[in-house]
């Protein structure tokens, strides 16, 4: 096979390299996958923000039971020393008395306060419960769509892996500074480079070419590069 007859098979190769360039780009999972990406990002939005206003919920009915702690150690210091027998003063008793319903009356209003926090947790825990439910439900599609992908791009990339070769064998019998032109063109014209003469038309452009420059391509040396006078293309005759 001469060297024109090979660069037309690099160019078959090519043609079917980026069709199958292409096919990987477009294989229909990966919308589906940027797909669910997008709706975990989104719920993971969800999620942060009903997380977030939770978790300071739980800080402040902490902070309010720590409190509620430290002012029942209190009361029940203040009730010791009211029957103890430490206090005999009645003036200090009744203080200390004063104390201990202050003290009381306010570790019952914090554990209230604690309570009505812990209520409004309480669905915003469901809330996120719901989220984390429908996050692994998403979760696992992604992963189930993913590794389809990575099973169609698996058999694409094995097919690259054949033509690459081919087409390395081929482009092995084709002078450089011819591939380089063809190189050159394929990126300027669509992909195609090197075009069959067929008759009197160019297959790369599929246009007739006058006979006063056809006869020109023709009379060509056999080892000339030559190139319709169309489109540019590289002719094999």
């Amino acid at each position: 096979m001469g060297s024109s007859e090979d660069l037309l098979v690099v160019q078959e190769h090519d043609t079917r390299l980026d069709q199958l360039r292409h096919r990987r780009a477009t294989v229909a999972e990966i919308a589906v996958v940027a797909g669910l990406r997008s709706e975990l990002g989104e719920l993971d939005g969800r999620r942060a923000s009903v997380g977030g206003e939770l978790e300071e919920l739980r800080r402040r009915e902490q902070r309010l039971e720590d409190e509620a702690s430290s002012v029942q150690a209190k009361a029940a210091d203040v009730e010791r020393r009211l029957y103890d027998g430490s206090v005999v003063a009645h003036r200090e008793l009744e203080d200390l008395q004063e104390d201990h319903r202050l003290l009381t009356a306010r570790q019952g209003q914090l554990e209230e306060q604690a309570i009505e926090l812990m209520e409004q947790a309480e669905p915003l825990s469901t809330a996120l419960g719901e989220l984390d439910a429908e996050r692994n439900v998403l979760q696992q599609r992604l992963d189930q769509v993913e590794s389809v992908l990575a099973g169609e791009w698996a058999t694409i990339d094995a097919e690259i892996e054949v033509e690459e070769g081919a087409r390395e064998s081929a482009a092995g019998s084709v002078p450089e500074r011819v591939l380089a032109d063809y190189t050159s063109l394929r990126k300027r014209l669509g992909g195609i480079g090197a075009a069959r003469l067929t008759g009197a038309r160019c297959d790369g452009c599929h246009l007739e070419i006058p006979p006063a420059e056809l006869d020109e391509v023709r009379r060509a040396a056999e080892d000339a590069t030559v190139f319709c006078p169309q489109c540019g293309r590289i002719l094999v005759r």
